[in-house]
């Protein structure tokens, strides 16, 4: 009677790891035999006779420690094939030429078992190893902003957040300001319909938050059915919104228009919310602050300028989620790959520089002119993420404190 076993691969990790160190050793060992050095392409293409792209390659995949670059710059088959076929020329003995082809067929093996193709390999690679992991990220975030472009049909070119967090008027609260700017959006159909911000306060459960309305930034923007937009930061032929509430949620929503660059424009709006209770509660033991990825776009700013008396504030914690969300999904399962990094701007008088959006330091002393405050009374963070995945939710966040501050 024949049985059946089953055998369990090896984790990917750990099979990755393996077939990276042989074809990196082989390579080596390869080269050396033919009297060019492995760490130096020129002295490739003059001992084996490969071509300087591919010689580059095989010299970087024997000195790199990253297993996930020397994945990404493994050759195809026609580039093994001529490596193999130059190494033979070179004259290196039979139990060598096997150790190479050993460990290429090694690495397909790793593609066939773990991945079925190169590409998805690569991106299962990108796990191996945090070094280069930003750039890696960054790379496959911009081919999802060409996709998700023109399958939404919009997209801009800079995604601003401002948040400004100061001691609110009642004791035990805050109140919070928030600018949301869109610099250089453009629809890339003339039907897209498009939602420009989106005000809501909830608790940890989401349920809704007891708190008074938000007002306008700008305090020009009276009527509550008006968007609160900082019309001195927005182009002059800015469209109409409109205004749609959904439950404890406010979405300010762009219509038809035109498209590509003579329909471009940019758009802030900004509103502040008061009495936000800060003492810890069983519903609710994160301050959150939220920036959304509204849209496709090159290059999303988060700015959050927390006051120093709120001590338990500094510095906040960053997450990055997905934005599609499911009722029954813990917040957890939602955590995408963060690797940018949370940059301390400090205590000063003069904003960062922010080149990338116009007016930036007359925004942001608009924001704290509501306050009567100044800059130095601020401690600054910022995120700055390129191409980031639409649509997520960039969360900074702090833990409430149990008592009242002094």
């Amino acid at each position: 009677m024949n049985r059946i076993t089953d055998v369990k691969p090896t984790p990917f990790s750990e099979d990755a790891q393996q077939v990276v160190r042989s074809l990196r050793a082989a390579f080596s060992e390869g080269l050396v035999a033919a009297g060019a050095n492995p760490n130096t392409p020129q002295s490739i293409c003059d001992h084996i006779g490969l071509n300087k792209n591919l010689a580059w390659k095989i010299s970087r995949i024997i000195q790199t420690d990253d297993s996930a670059a020397a994945l990404e710059l493994m050759p195809g088959a026609s580039g093994v094939r001529i490596l193999l076929k130059s190494m033979n020329k070179a004259g290196i003995d039979e139990a060598l030429r096997k150790r190479i082809q050993e460990a290429v067929d090694e690495y397909d093996r790793l593609i066939r078992v773990h991945s079925g193709d190169r590409q998805t390999l690569e991106m299962l690679g990108s796990e191996l190893t945090t070094s280069g992991r930003q750039e890696r990220d960054e790379q496959h975030r911009k081919v999802l902003f060409q996709g998700t472009s023109y399958v939404w049909g919009a997209q801009a070119q800079v995604l601003s957040k401002l948040g400004v967090v100061v001691p609110g008027r009642q004791s035990g609260t805050l109140d919070f300001a928030t600018v949301n700017g869109f610099v250089g959006f453009r629809r890339l159909r003339p039907d897209v319909l498009w939602e420009m911000a989106r005000r809501d306060g909830s608790n940890d459960d989401g349920t809704e938050m007891d708190t008074a309305a938000s007002e306008p930034i700008d305090p020009r923007i009276s009527a509550t059915s008006q968007a609160p937009l900082m019309t001195e930061f927005c182009s002059d032929t800015l469209p109409e919104l409109k205004r749609v509430r959904v439950g404890t949620t406010y979405s300010y929503q762009l219509t038809e228009g035109r498209v590509g660059n003579t329909g471009a424009f940019n758009c802030f709006v900004g509103a502040i919310h008061r009495n936000i209770p800060y003492v810890r509660t069983p519903i609710n033991e994160w301050g959150n602050h939220n920036a959304r990825c509204e849209v496709p776009t090159e290059l999303m700013i988060v700015d959050l300028f927390i006051h120093h008396s709120l001590t338990f504030a500094l510095p906040p914690e960053t997450q990055l989620l997905s934005n599609v969300e499911s009722p029954l999904q813990p917040i957890e399962a939602r955590r995408l790959p963060l690797h940018e990094k949370l940059q301390d701007l400090g205590r000063g008088n003069v904003p960062a520089p922010t080149p990338e959006v116009p007016r930036y330091r007359a925004l942001v002393e608009t924001v704290l002119d509501r306050f009567d405050l100044p800059l130095s009374d601020f401690h600054g963070y910022r995120m700055k993420i390129a191409y980031p995945a639409y649509p997520s939710l960039l969360r900074l966040r702090y833990r409430l404190p149990t008592k009242l501050i002094a």
